[in-house]
């Protein structure tokens, strides 16, 4: 796929029914009324109200020559030319399929015009090959002249929404004077082809006049395309080296520089998304933390990946913070967010485990206590810290926690101790602090419980607790609540 140029180029095999031109009626044939004749050609022109196109947005331009007037026509300030008077002994003129061809000044009343139109459904992160032709004017009434116009397309529904995807000031070189029958001048015309990548499922395509005002006459344009010329790839962070994750990332003590890492960028075959620039940007939540470019704070860092798709960080560029905490780097490559993340920590990794219910327990309204717990697991071999568990009971089902020691309510950790609580004011939440979980290294396993009751007017049926351990919640054992 050649870069964005204005050099004139070869026109590609038609797309056919498996590449469709996006663009509907490129050729400007629905439906114009063609009713001046000009320099010889009858029935040659459509303008004013009879400009009529049906697919196309057109009106004032918006530069200082072209500003919409509320009273005026937006057909005054375009033309359509028939096909045979646009091409007329041009030796493209059985290249651009039939197309007819737009004036983007109203011809006589000197108003700068724009021709537009919405591209719908398009795929975000495909790139699309924009192709036109444009030509300076023919007319017999005043000579040949050089015109400009703004090629733009935007990421929206309108010529004013979002971001600019790909825009270009394009000069139209001065035709030759020689004249043909008729009184007009010979037809030049050049082909131009751009592209862009989409970011959402909209874009816009617009041309617009900027042609000097002194000329009644301005850039023409005809047979318009946008063909899908890039699919879509699900570009993403494969993998980084060391290795990371959320429950393995790089750390570093806060208010130093992290080492050096690498990432891999690859698409959904694996593939490398090789010598391709991308933005890495951090998420650093409340830590702090920043990339380090040429001496400032940043919180993103513009790198290029290699032909196997790796993107080298050295030591250094990423700063932590002054704040312990879990962060993040995204990736963005021309504007599309990708997939993965490299996960990174200020201060010493999190130990991971998980949590789930304990075994069934029945209670007995205005019966004896019960013991609903959660059963823990180590994830990794690295020590399990203490932690603060919360315990909270059903709401609505007028279960009771159950004091047990002196001073009162207590958590219980199989093989380790048991652990003074503090029940909430509304009595539903047991808070325990500093609870060591008796986990010894991976795959090992504990289980914790409180004492809970059922009074007289509990609510019968299922429920559960639920325990918070650390971050991680879980529902307790399954209660079923009885009568006698």
């Amino acid at each position: 796929m050649p870069p964005n140029s204005l050099v004139p180029s070869e026109p590609a095999v038609p797309g056919g029914d498996e590449n469709p031109n996006l663009v509907k009626d490129g050729s400007f044939k629905h439906r114009p009324v063609f009713t001046d004749g000009r320099c010889g050609y009858s029935q040659a022109l459509a303008k004013g109200g009879n400009v009529s196109l049906r697919y196309w947005d057109y009106g004032g331009s918006g530069n200082p020559d072209g500003q919409p007037d509320p009273g005026v026509d937006p057909g005054e300030y375009i033309d359509v030319s028939t096909h045979m008077y646009a091409f007329a002994k041009s030796d493209i003129e059985d290249r651009v399929d039939g197309s007819n061809a737009i004036d983007l000044v109203g011809r006589g009343d000197n108003r700068h015009g724009f021709i537009g139109q919405l591209l719908p459904d398009l795929t975000p992160g495909a790139q699309y090959d924009v192709t036109f032709w444009a030509g300076a004017p023919w007319y017999g009434e005043e000579p040949p002249h050089a015109t400009r116009m703004r090629y733009k397309v935007n990421d929206g529904m309108s010529r004013d929404d979002g971001k600019a995807l790909d825009q270009e000031y394009i000069s139209v070189p001065e035709p030759p004077r020689v004249a043909i029958s008729g009184g007009s001048w010979v037809r030049q015309w050049k082909r131009y082809q751009r592209s862009f990548i989409a970011l959402s499922s909209n874009a816009y395509l617009s041309f617009a006049d900027d042609t000097t005002n002194r000329y009644t006459t301005g850039t023409q344009l005809a047979c318009v395309s946008v063909r899908l010329s890039v699919p879509a790839h699900d570009y993403r962070i494969a993998r980084t080296a060391p290795e990371t994750s959320p429950d393995n990332p790089l750390t570093a003590p806060a208010d130093t520089p992290f080492d050096g890492f690498r990432v891999r960028f690859s698409d959904e075959a694996d593939q490398p998304l090789s010598s391709r620039q991308v933005t890495l940007s951090l998420d650093p939540s409340a830590t702090g933390s920043h990339f380090v470019h040429d001496g400032r704070a940043t919180l993103t860092y513009i790198g290029k990946t290699d032909v196997d798709g790796w993107l080298s960080v050295p030591a250094g560029a990423v700063q932590a913070g002054s704040q312990q905490g879990p962060m993040r780097i995204q990736a963005l490559l021309d504007t599309i967010r990708l997939g993965g993340q490299v996960a990174l920590r200020v201060g010493a990794p999190v130990a991971r485990f998980s949590v789930y219910r304990g075994g069934p327990v029945t209670l007995i309204r205005a019966g004896e206590t019960g013991y609903p717990g959660v059963n823990l697991r180590a994830d990794q071999d690295d020590p399990v810290p203490p932690q603060n568990v919360r315990v909270t009971l059903p709401r609505g089902r007028r279960l009771q926690f159950v004091a047990q020691g002196d001073p009162g309510y207590q958590l219980t950790v199989q093989n380790g101790g048991q652990y003074n609580g503090t029940l909430s004011a509304d009595s539903q939440t047991l808070t325990f602090e500093n609870v060591d979980l008796a986990l010894s290294g991976k795959d090992s396993t504990a289980l914790i419980w409180v004492a809970v009751k059922a009074p007289g007017n509990a609510t019968p049926g299922e429920t559960e607790l639920s325990f918070r351990v650390g971050d991680v919640t879980s529902p307790s054992s399954s209660i079923t609540v009885v009568d006698k």
